[in-house]
């Protein structure tokens, strides 16, 4: 999935988890997928070809857009909003930032951008994640250790006292880490490039700033030879199995609407459940119940029979294809679920690397978490999310919010 073809005001939103892939996009996706987990194992193993490049999803708020607008080399700041089509909303002054932008607490954080993201001398146009600005630092003692912590969304970052991190962060009037550079001849036409190199940045300490790339200083993620050996051979049975299914299968599949969307929204359901894969055979019967109950609803919303009968209709197609074809939809299904256990092992091996260590702020204290997750990217630009949906969706969904979007 190209990265650049989500250049839309929810830039960012649009990247799908890896084993998403299989679902949308058949036998493609599938492959996709098997070489996006290769290209990771080979990554953890010490590879150093690059590729497929890995950043971490930090979990800042708001996104910031800011650099000079190519038409008049003027800099601005603003949210994502800066690409809305017809009515963007550039920010070239604190004037243009209370006129564009009505929440007090939103024009707060753009005027802090704008001072200080200024020092930087951004070449282009780029888009990061806001950490922190003035007043949003505190000290915390967790497990009777200091560290100075922000909550720019969800996950709470702490940085242990003494460490040189810590000494940067807290010269630093704001934080931000960049993750996207924008190309074009106006903000119109731009096109987004998914990875960023800070090394040009200039700045006077007052903006703390990264990139989003994975950085393994430690070297205490590398897989060992019998992991990558058996994570090898788990890629291997995935490819195998999506071999095994049918093309008209994978095509008739990828290509229903119904299937793709409702499968999803199923997956979707089980996470919120706190359970994600499992007997395939029972997966199949519990999306087929989901479905006809979908269906029910909407059935009792129609007037004309006619309208009526078409659902029903609808629901034994769906089971019909099932059915017709139950063991190509279970390998399909098994794919699925082998592409995320796999994708599990990469990220707790990935985990277990922090420059920072992030916790969740719950009723009850500080809880102890990993980044919200990451971001694949191959040679050619292409994209995928990887994230252990399990851990970070229910952390999401019972987490105290610190950011309210306008």
């Amino acid at each position: 999935m190209k990265y650049t073809q989500f250049l839309t005001e929810d830039v960012n939103v649009h990247l799908y988890h890896i084993e998403e892939d299989i679902i949308r996009n058949g036998l493609v996706g599938a492959k996709s997928a098997v070489n996006y987990l290769n290209g990771l194992v080979d990554m953890m193993a010490g590879d150093t070809s690059g590729k497929v490049k890995v950043t971490v999803k930090w979990d800042g708020a708001p996104a910031i857009i800011a650099g000079r607008n190519p038409l008049n080399n003027k800099f601005f700041v603003g949210t994502k909003s800066v690409f809305n089509p017809g009515k963007p909303k550039i920010n070239y002054t604190f004037q243009d930032i209370e006129k564009n932008h009505p929440d007090k607490g939103l024009q707060k954080t753009l005027k802090y951008a704008h001072r200080y993201l200024q020092t930087l001398n951004i070449p282009g146009v780029v888009q990061g994640d806001l950490m922190f600005i003035p007043g949003t630092l505190k000290p915390e003692r967790i497990d009777d250790e200091a560290y100075l912590t922000f909550t720019p969304n969800t996950i709470t970052y702490a940085v242990q006292k003494g460490s040189s991190l810590y000494d940067k962060i807290t010269k630093a009037k704001i934080g931000i880490v960049f993750h996207t550079a924008y190309e074009g001849d106006s903000l119109d036409d731009m096109t987004a490039n998914f990875g960023i190199d800070v090394s040009e940045f200039g700045g006077d300490g007052s903006v703390w700033y990264d990139d989003a790339y994975f950085k393994d200083l430690s070297g205490t993620a590398t897989f060992s030879s019998d992991q990558v050996r058996s994570l090898k051979t788990a890629i291997a049975q995935i490819d195998q199995l999506a071999d095994q299914v049918p093309n008209p299968l994978w095509m008739k599949l990828s290509t229903n609407k119904d299937f793709t969307t409702y499968m999803l929204q199923f997956v979707n359901k089980q996470v919120r459940g706190g359970k994600i894969g499992g007997n395939v055979k029972q997966m199949m019967q519990q999306f087929l119940n989901c479905y006809r109950d979908v269906q029910a609803v909407a059935k009792d919303k129609l007037k004309t029979d006619k309208a009526k009968d078409k659902r029903d209709q609808m629901v034994a197609l769906m089971g019909k294809l099932f059915a017709d074809n139950q063991k190509g939809v279970e390998n399909i299904l098994e794919i699925h679920n082998r592409t995320i256990a796999v994708k599990n092992a990469i990220l707790k091996q990935i985990n277990s690397v922090k420059a920072t260590k992030q916790f969740i702020k719950t009723d009850t204290g500080f809880k102890v978490t990993n980044p919200e997750g990451y971001v694949a990217i191959d040679n050619d630009g292409s994209a995928v999310k990887l994230v252990d949906r399990l851990t970070f969706s229910r952390q999401n969904f019972a987490a105290v919010k610190q950011w309210k979007n306008e």
